[in-house]
């Protein structure tokens, strides 16, 4: 069997189940005898499957309360509504001042009791699987003769089930890469653009059907970056360092299930890849054909190819994603809603043909698309732009793709 062909085969085979991340939350508060508890998983958090949670603690100190929250929102960093709670008046107790709860409110309590012939002390509680939603823990530890009171109060930890993204298997193919439009308008196009060459994607990938959103994003590093919020909405004022810290954590959380075959990682897209999965097997400026109308993407203004500008309705933000027909392969917003970063560095393109392109080295990276501020020339599946590592605003997100291991 052709070797890309075989791949393609494997890769239908994964993507079939969610993974867990674990996130570590808020400060640890060590007591009158300085025993801060240790919170630690045991096991993969899968549905149907038992999984253990741990506690330790230097110095076996004795007594404790194990708080948990549940949550199957996404509305905060920690996955619903934080409490935080002042444990002082909790337990009606000074020796509490400074320590904080920070789970979700409708929490319950464990009580537990170390083992005083362990080592550093260990108390285990076994839960089950569980297919969506969050799990949040705090251990509050006791001094066994109530007189110290406080040993200590661990950080949180808190345990999301992250499915595997909505993706479109994207075959290999050959296209031309780049554009040759007039610089006027309506395409405004520019030197970066050109020359037009040939490029081959010999290898099949996943890519992701959908902008990243802020749920995805939360759930996994359990934070939300964004300005316009909304769960559905593409994440943005990300930078490339934030989207392939992304990457690397889908990567390990849907490996440890099985999701990612060999050879393959969760990464950013490279600009070849973005190019020809945009075109969709288009050969015009747009995927849509020769011009984009408002009504195809989420932008701010489309030039037709008369050069006449027509106002989109001034979108003053992003909007939740796939509210849009997609391209040809089923992509949705690949024009429009926020720009898109990619893994290659920024840089000029050679004139001959290429296979499996990809630039390392140079201190811009390169973003594809239009955002919803902007006009339809930049819309097209050819506009590129380079921006640095750290750089980040309202107007940039990403996508994943499921993709041979790359190293930029």
């Amino acid at each position: 069997m052709h070797r890309s062909l075989a791949a393609f085969v494997v890769l239908g085979s994964y993507l079939t189940t969610g993974a867990s991340a674990q996130t570590l939350f808020g400060t640890g508060c060590a007591g009158a005898s300085g025993v801060t508890p240790a919170l630690a998983v045991s096991g993969s958090v899968q549905s149907g499957q038992d999984w253990t949670l741990q506690i330790t603690a230097a110095g076996g100190l004795g007594l404790g309360y194990l708080v948990i929250g549940f949550s199957s929102t996404t509305a905060s960093a920690l996955g619903g509504l934080p409490l935080p709670l002042d444990l002082q008046t909790f337990f009606a107790d000074p020796l509490w001042s400074g320590c904080v709860l920070n789970v979700d409110p409708s929490y319950a309590i464990l009580p537990y009791v170390f083992d005083p012939g362990s080592a550093g002390g260990f108390v285990a509680f076994t839960f089950p699987g569980f297919d969506t939603g969050s799990v949040f823990f705090q251990a509050i530890n006791l001094d066994p003769d109530f007189v110290t009171r406080i040993a200590g109060v661990s950080r949180g930890l808190a345990i999301r089930r992250v499915p595997p993204p909505p993706t479109v298997v994207i075959p290999p193919g050959t296209f031309q890469m780049g554009s040759s439009a007039p610089s006027g308008a309506p395409c405004f196009n520019g030197p970066s653009t050109q020359p037009v060459h040939q490029v081959t994607i010999s290898y099949p990938f996943f890519m992701g059907q959908y902008e990243v959103t802020q749920a995805q994003y939360e759930a996994l590093m359990g934070t939300n970056p964004s300005l316009f919020l909304g769960p559905n909405r593409p994440v943005e004022q990300v930078s490339w360092n934030d989207a392939r810290a992304y990457c690397a954590a889908l990567t390990a959380a849907q490996t440890l299930v099985g999701n990612v075959p060999p050879g393959y990682e969760y990464r950013l897209p490279t600009e070849a890849e973005w190019e020809y999965a945009c075109r969709a097997g288009t050969t015009t400026e747009f995927y849509t054909g020769s011009e984009l109308l408002c009504s195809d993407a989420w932008i701010r203004l489309t030039y037709h190819p008369t050069g006449v500008a027509a106002n989109c309705g001034n979108p003053s933000s992003t909007k939740d994603v796939g509210g849009l027909a997609p391209n040809p392969f089923g992509l949705h917003d690949m024009a429009g809603n926020v720009r898109e970063l990619c893994l290659d560095s920024f840089a000029s393109y050679a004139a001959g043909a290429v296979t499996d392109p990809f630039v390392t080295g140079g201190s811009n990276r390169v973003n594809r698309g239009a955002s919803w501020d902007t006009g339809s020339f930049i819309a097209r599946s050819a506009w590129r732009q380079g921006l640095p590592h750290w750089y980040s605003d309202p107007f940039i997100g990403f996508r994943v793709v499921l993709g041979p291991i790359l190293v930029p």
